[in-house]
């Protein structure tokens, strides 16, 4: 017979368990930020795991009631070999942005995480230590003697903390001041404190009393108006395209054979707003630069496509990724039916193109001024193989598995190229459904990712890395414009003043929502010239 336990004790070896078994990518972080040698390394090593230790016994002692314990262990053993296997098999690091994007994830993206792998951290870091916890006889104190006994193991731990941390604070200081390089690591803490603040901005959030109205006042300026012909713009927000991988920006391979015959602006230096969707596409349509933009504001203010539509002009948000992130909520929008019958889609996925059937007739429609977003799917990851048709696949061997530690870099390359080129091709399609219409609409296409990707460096795989370290694989991001023969003409831009901006250093999603509105002629005490990529090379800039 299996001699009971405290729950003293079990959380104590749970918490052993969790220093020893689920943190290996702490452990990771640490040693290179620490950079110790010798005994020194060996003693400040200790330390740490006695800090670790301490600080997780600290956080489930509350918890260790007869009602509570086993539960909440449960949860934790399966949330922290979750969490073990994303950190462990991605690089990624775990804050508020990622926990977000977990709970924003769509069944599809969820199902193309899955693999054998993962089940495996499930079942061995996950089922099994769930059904030892709940196998174990517990012995649990009295109310009273219990209350005194968390209270005694809390200031146990305080102590032991106080004690692992006093001989080493000078090494510790400078790893803690800056806590996205450790702390987004630790696991369960790392995702206990990411719940407990998107929880508070959701709570704030709520307590709004309602969405703030952005550019009240938003028209149509006169010259808009006066204008032969009406505008037409097609906004392509693309999806995890790293702009180091487009051969327009100098990339040694081919990947933009298509968009290199148009005649396009391709500006080379421009900043994400975020290393996530969540964040980066609410983001660009907010009146908000990334230096002021919060969660809370892109969900309680109106942005860009709320301004466009108070001006007269007909909006609508097209998606083929998970969905707009609150940005198309007040307009027309809709997804591409995955179960539609077209070439382009098999019944689960769809290709981007699948955003352009029937759009000619949307526009043969049109009566009013326009604009048109597409949401694209682009290169996200980790099921880079089905972003492309096979037709296209030029780069090969191709890494086909999310599992993407396992593949070469050469196999990954290939396969994020394969959707680069992809990427290409979609974009020249759009500018051909415009040409098409140029006669008879001002056509634009803009076309900006959302954030870029990393594909293995320094072990780093996907995104959603913290923007203070994210590596710059994940914030440089490839922009390309597209006008109509009539179109900057007929807005009074000069093409040839643009034109030498497009290797202008300090752009970045900042510029996204006035130099649309700029473009298109739409005045608003809230548009800032200095962000209208267009303003200044306008031939009337009064």
């Amino acid at each position: 017979m299996v001699k009971p336990v405290t729950s003293t004790r079990l959380v104590m070896l749970f918490s052993l368990c969790l220093v020893v078994f689920y943190n290996l990518a702490t452990w990771r972080a640490l040693v290179a930020l620490a950079q110790l040698q010798g005994f020194k390394a060996g003693a400040f090593y200790c330390s740490f795991a006695v800090l670790l230790w301490a600080a997780i016994t600290l956080l489930l002692t509350p918890f260790s009631f007869r009602l509570t314990l086993k539960p909440m262990l449960s949860v934790v053993a399966l949330c922290s070999a979750a969490a073990a296997y994303f950190m462990n098999s991605y690089g990624v690091s775990i804050d508020t942005t990622m926990m977000q994007n977990v709970l924003e994830t769509n069944p599809g993206e969820a199902e193309a995480l899955l693999s054998g792998k993962l089940f495996g951290y499930l079942g061995l870091l996950g089922v099994l230590p769930v059904a030892v916890i709940w196998w174990l006889p517990v012995t649990y104190r009295r109310v009273l003697p219990g209350l005194v006994n968390k209270i005694v193991v809390c200031v146990g731990c305080l102590l032991a903390i106080a004690a692992a941390v006093a001989p080493f604070y000078s090494t510790y200081a400078p790893i803690f001041r800056d806590e996205d390089k450790l702390t987004h690591f630790i696991n369960p803490t790392n995702y206990f404190y990411a719940i407990g603040k998107l929880t508070k901005q959701t709570v704030a959030i709520k307590e709004t009393p309602k969405i703030q109205t952005v550019g009240a006042d938003a028209a149509l300026s006169a010259q808009a108006q006066q204008r032969p012909k009406k505008s037409l713009m097609i906004f392509v927000v693309g999806e995890t395209a790293r702009a180091d991988h487009f051969s327009l920006n100098g990339y040694e391979r081919e990947t933009n054979p298509e968009l290199k015959k148009e005649d396009i602006l391709n500006f080379t230096h421009v900043a994400s707003c975020g290393t996530s969707t969540a964040v980066s596409v609410p983001c660009m349509f907010s009146k908000f630069p990334r230096s002021d933009y919060s969660d809370k504001k892109g969900k309680t203010y109106e942005g860009l496509l709320d301004m466009l539509q108070r001006a007269g002009m007909k909006v609508v948000w097209l998606d083929n990724n998970s969905d707009c992130k609150g940005t198309c909520l007040r307009v027309p929008h809709s997804d591409v039916p995955k179960n539609q019958p077209s070439p382009f889609c098999d019944g689960a996925t769809c290709l981007d193109e699948a955003l352009l059937v029937g759009l000619q007739d949307y526009i043969d429609s049109l009566q009013d001024n326009a604009i048109i977003v597409l949401h694209s799917d682009g290169s996200h990851g980790p099921e880079y193989y089905d972003r492309y048709p096979k037709t296209m696949e030029r780069f090969s061997p191709v890494c086909h598995t999310n599992q993407l530690g396992s593949c070469t870099s050469d196999e990954l390359k290939n396969v994020y190229d394969n959707t680069i080129l992809y990427t290409d091709h979609f974009l020249a399609q759009t500018i051909e459904l415009l040409k098409r219409n140029q006669d008879k609409v001002d056509a634009s296409m803009i076309y900006v990712s959302d954030h870029g990707e990393s594909l293995g460096e320094n072990g780093i795989y996907l995104h959603a890395a913290p923007y203070a370290i994210a590596p710059v694989a994940q914030t440089h991001v490839p922009m390309v414009m597209w006008f109509g023969h009539s179109t900057l003409e007929d807005a009074s831009v000069d093409r040839s003043c643009l034109s030498a901006k497009q290797d202008q250093p300090d752009l970045s999603h900042d510029y996204m929502f006035h130099s649309v509105l700029g473009l298109l002629g739409v005045t608003s005490t809230e548009y800032q010239p200095a962000l209208d990529l267009f303003h200044s090379c306008k031939r009337n800039n009064g």
